[in-house]
């Protein structure tokens, strides 16, 4: 029983200093071969299987995807070594905490920073480019506007009153009705977002509009979607949508070409 204490012990062990061997050689956010040769060494020397130092490879490779999340844009470097990591672990996407859209969206908007726009295919959408024209985006979206309802009223005025005999009251002055209103956003319709290298689009049910960028005045990003001021329109298109960062990135390049 002692020796079976002792084995274990020894084994854990074993593998705290090989996680720790492994954390150290990863933090430049390389593994390169000597540092391979020496992690194999070190479970060769304490008679580690693969099944002993797979928690620790995947529990690294977590930290490691974490870390080149961190600040939301993943390069092609990073997406490589992830790749490399992934490879030579034999780990699966399914095997460390690993997020395939936050991986698509912080790889995108790093492309989309060096000017490198995402060319989606573009069946399904019913709309004719023009010569020259690239679709850059397309999403599910709403169409929005903002309408004024009422949600209760008040009266107010100057008054008064005085008693004319037992339970009748004489009242005086004027009393004013003011409504209680608020702005909400409601849904016009629902549709496809879109943007090619020339023009903005929504694809409706019922309605639709398309702007060149030369039309537009100016736009206002929200958390859930997107205000475009057409030049000499009053009322702006307001699209609903669930994740407003990639076309906003996109429309923002586009704009300022």
């Amino acid at each position: 029983m002692l020796g079976f204490v002792n084995n274990f012990l020894a084994k854990r062990g074993a593998q705290s200093e090989y996680h720790e061997m492994l954390t150290k050689f990863l933090s430049d956010g390389n593994l390169d071969e000597g540092e391979k040769r020496k992690l194999e060494e070190l479970a060769q020397k304490h008679g580690l299987s693969k099944s002993d130092v797979q928690y620790a490879h995947k529990q690294t490779t977590s930290v490691f995807f974490k870390n080149i999340s961190s600040d939301e844009r993943i390069s092609e470097d990073e997406k490589k070594g992830l790749e490399a990591l992934m490879s030579y672990f034999d780990l699966k996407q399914t095997d460390f905490d690993f997020n395939q859209g936050a991986f698509n969206k912080y790889y995108s908007l790093a492309l989309i920073d060096k000017g490198v726009l995402p060319t989606p295919q573009h069946e399904g959408l019913n709309v004719i480019l023009k010569d020259g024209e690239v679709l850059h985006w397309l999403c599910s979206a709403t169409l929005k506007k903002r309408k004024t309802v009422t949600t209760g009223a008040n009266f107010h005025g100057l008054t008064g009153s005085f008693k004319l005999m037992k339970g009748v009251r004489y009242r005086i002055g004027a009393l004013q009705f003011a409504p209680d209103t608020s702005e909400v956003m409601v849904d016009e319709d629902t549709g496809t977002f879109w943007l090619t290298n020339q023009r903005i689009g929504f694809l409706g049910h019922k309605k639709n509009f398309t702007l060149p960028y030369g039309k537009v005045l100016s736009y206002e990003l929200y958390k859930d979607g997107i205000s475009i001021v057409k030049e000499g329109k009053e009322n702006p298109h307001i699209v609903g949508m669930k994740d407003v960062e990639l076309p906003a990135a996109v429309l923002s390049t586009l704009v300022n070409r």
